[in-house]
C-alpha cells in the first residue's frame, strides 16, 4: 500500500480489500465452524462477539505485506491435536474472499464505462500504478484486485496460509523429510520469513517472487472481467 500513497483512492481500494478480506475469511470460517467439524476444534474462533479480533484474527506479518506489497494475510487457523484443520474448514476462506472479489468486479463493469483488463497486472494495481480512469473506477478495481489477491495468496502452500494446511493433508503419509520441512517452515517461522522475502524482494523485472506469481493466476480474472 506504500507504493499507493501518491492515488489516495487506490490507497482506500487497497485498504478496504484487506479490511474486508480478513473479515470475509473468518466469518466463512465460522460459519463452516457451524457445520459438521470434529468434535472439540475451533471453539476459539467462535468464542466472544467481536467480528474481528485484533489479536486472533490478524497476523502481524501479514499486515506487513499487505502495507509494504499490497495485499496480505490473516491469522492461521488452528490444528486439531497433530492434524491440520478439516479441508472445508481451510478452503472456506479463502473461497469466500475470492468470491467477493467476483463482486466488487461486476461492480466495477457495472459502475463504469468499458476498460479492458487484458494487459493490466494485479502487481500494478497493488502498488497504485493504475493508468486513467475515473476515481469510482480506480476505487473499485483496487477493492477488487486486492480481494482477489488475498484470497488467491492465502492458497499457497507455506505456513501460516490455509494452503499449507491443504498441503499437510495432500501429503497422507508424511516422510521424515516433510517432518524436517514442518518443523523448519512451521516451528522455525522460516515459512513466514519466505512468504515476506517473496512479497518485498524485487526479483522479476522488479518485481518480486508472489507478486509475480499473482499477476500469471489473475491474468485469467482480469480478462473474464476486462
Amino acid at each position: 500500500m506504500l507504493f499507493a500513497l501518491g492515488r489516495p483512492i487506490a490507497l482506500a481500494g487497497l485498504a478496504l480489500a484487506f479490511v474486508l478480506g480478513l473479515i470475509i475469511r473468518v466469518l466463512a470460517i465460522r460459519a463452516v465452524q457451524r457445520r459438521r467439524v470434529p468434535a472439540g476444534w475451533g471453539t476459539s474462533r467462535r468464542a466472544g462477539g467481536k467480528l474481528v479480533d485484533v489479536r486472533r484474527d490478524v497476523d502481524i506479518f501479514g499486515l506487513v505485506a499487505a502495507v509494504v506489497g499490497g495485499t496480505g494475510w490473516g491469522k492461521k487457523v488452528e490444528d486439531t491435536g497433530m492434524a491440520p484443520a478439516p479441508v472445508r474448514v481451510l478452503l472456506a476462506g479463502p473461497i469466500a474472499v475470492i468470491a467477493a472479489a467476483q463482486a466488487a468486479f461486476l461492480a466495477f463493469v457495472l459502475a463504469s464505462e468499458p476498460v479492458s483488463l487484458a494487459t493490466l497486472n494485479s502487481s500494478s494495481v497493488l502498488r497504485g500504478e493504475i493508468g486513467g480512469g475515473t476515481s469510482v473506477q480506480m476505487f473499485l478495481l483496487s477493492l477488487a484486485v486486492g480481494l482477489l489477491c488475498f484470497g488467491l495468496l492465502d492458497l499457497v502452500p507455506l505456513p501460516p496460509l490455509d494452503g499449507w494446511g491443504l498441503l499437510r493433508h495432500a501429503v497422507k503419509r508424511p516422510g521424515t523429510g516433510f517432518q524436517k520441512a514442518r518443523y523448519w517452515l512451521e516451528d522455525q517461522n522460516v515459512g513466514i520469513a519466505i512468504l515476506l522475502a517473496g512479497m518485498l524482494l524485487p526479483l522479476f523485472r522488479g518485481i518480486p517472487l508472489f507478486l509475480y506469481i499473482l499477476d500469471l493466476v489473475t491474468w485469467p480474472f482480469l480478462v473474464l472481467w476486462g
